[in-house]
């Protein structure tokens, strides 16, 4: 088992026991070799001054004057992301966690380009390295040298690690990639972070926050694989208080280990402005109890199952794996995912990787969802998906159960059903629009086929790929 690995089949059992709780309860060379001059802020995009969410279809990539879109704010009804013009943003994700210390400024350029041009625009990153969350050396040095401190001292940079960290995250925002960016986390808050007082991770945070303040496309994250401890949780406030003394109000969440969603912890829980959902079991309870949990905000399905990885030794993580991920979150209330693969550590032969099979459904499916209204929709209550849900609520492993899951939207305009395997599904045709039509969608390669609206639908037979999943579009907007 690789390292991060061993941290998620802890995840794994603590999703076990918080289920059973709740059931009782990137010397620079290629960038530039100096800091540039440092733009002030633009005006606070936080969730307190999130544009109001538009009904409107999302602007294009890019936007129609030219710039990049990013994740920007909480939408107004706290149920999705934003732009900087306050329209749905969905969230297209991937976890690159050691890309400032573990690629080159070459090698970076190939990473984000790439993953550019699938269509991803969410990354996951550690601001610092240690060899378990991917870096080089427990100093926090980059893949050929490059340090973060001077002895020890977490407000002593040196600038050409900096530099190079800020010129990688500038290039993601001119690709138009927005980076959840741990400043800090659980892996290295001890090494090389060194456990500072409480007076010193504020001083960092606030030399975190001038350092990004020119960068749009950063929201801010704590924790990572993190048991919560009081020792830590005051050096992870306090570096979030130091960057919000310098007026970022960018959003901000946690990733804890201990549950599957911040939302359930008493201490982060009123601390997070969305829920970074964590879990490996079958993804749409995790998500659909963070978005049913008040208050209301994104529930993002942000980690589950990596491609290349499983925490059940004797389980592969397929193709199908991933696709059941995409399709439960987003018909359970997630505004996007976050997608994985065993080169969240950039191992050898990575570049080689970039575009494998289930990298490229993930994308398909993607563009199926972003092509239509999904900030609309609301996971279903029973009253659309009314027979042949099935399912298996003690599953582990996403493959082991078979649950159908549906959201539509509450004028009938569009829904969504999603069938991980073959039956006939029953539906209540009552609350779709007039006019509404419906597709059979193969979700290994996002095209569509006609078929007749009834109130019992078949899945068409074996996908693409010889699996029997599907996805079922309902509505007046035809898909990709």
């Amino acid at each position: 088992m690789n390292r991060r690995l061993a941290a998620r089949t802890a995840a794994v059992l603590a999703a076990v026991l918080a289920a059973v709780a709740v059931a009782v309860l990137v010397v620079l060379g290629g960038y530039q070799a100096l800091r540039p001059e440092r733009a002030a802020p633009e005006p606070s995009s936080g969730p307190a001054a999130a544009a109001p969410a538009t009904s409107g279809a999302p602007t294009a990539s890019p936007r129609a004057d030219g710039g990049t879109r990013f994740v920007t704010a909480v939408s107004g009804d706290g149920r999705y992301f934003v732009d900087q013009d306050g329209d749905p943003v969905l969230v297209r994700g991937d976890s690159p966690w050691s890309l400032l210390v573990d690629l080159r400024p070459d090698e970076a350029e190939t990473y984000l380009t790439a993953r550019a041009e699938q269509g991803f625009n969410t990354l996951v990153v550690s601001l610092l390295g240690n060899p378990m969350n991917g870096g080089v050396t427990a100093d926090g040095a980059t893949v050929d040298g490059l340090l973060p401190f001077a002895q020890g001292d977490v407000t002593g940079w040196h600038e050409p690690y900096w530099d190079r960290a800020h010129a990688t995250l500038a290039r993601a925002a001119d690709l138009g990639l927005t980076v959840l960016l741990y400043p800090v986390d659980s892996w290295t808050v001890e090494e090389p972070f060194g456990s500072p007082s409480v007076e010193d991770c504020r001083a960092y945070g606030a030399q975190v926050g001038e350092w990004a303040a020119d960068l749009p496309n950063v929201l801010w994250m704590a924790g990572g694989d993190y048991t919560p401890s009081p020792e830590h949780d005051a050096c992870f406030e306090a570096v979030q208080e130091g960057i919000r003394s310098t007026g970022d109000d960018r959003p901000f969440s946690a990733q804890l280990i201990t549950v599957r969603f911040a939302g359930q912890d008493p201490h982060w829980g009123p601390l997070v402005d969305w829920d970074f959902v964590y879990s490996y079991q079958p993804v749409y309870e995790a998500v659909r109890e963070a978005y049913d949990t008040g208050p209301v905000r994104p529930a993002l399905l942000a980690e589950s199952n990596y491609e290349g990885e499983n925490n059940l030794e004797d389980e592969p993580t397929t193709t199908e794996t991933l696709r059941r991920q995409v399709l439960w979150a987003v018909t359970s209330g997630s505004p996007g995912d976050v997608f994985g693969t065993d080169d969240w550590e950039f191992l050898p032969g990575w570049q080689g990787r970039l575009r494998s099979e289930g990298a490229q459904q993930v994308a398909r499916l993607r563009d199926v969802v972003a092509a239509l209204p999904w900030w609309t929709l609301v996971p279903d209550d029973g009253s659309l998906l009314v027979g042949g849900a099935s399912g298996n609520p003690e599953a582990l492993d996403q493959l082991e159960s078979d649950l159908a899951t549906a959201a539509a939207s509450p004028d009938g305009d569009l829904a969504l059903v999603y069938v991980p395997t073959a039956r006939t599904v029953t539906l209540d045709l009552d609350g779709l629009a007039a006019g509404a039509q419906a597709w059979w969608v193969d979700p290994t390669t996002g095209e569509p086929e006609s078929a007749t609206l009834a109130a019992s639908m078949t899945t068409p037979g074996a996908n693409a790929d010889g699996d029997h999943d599907w996805l079922l579009v309902l509505g007046t907007h035809r898909p990709w």
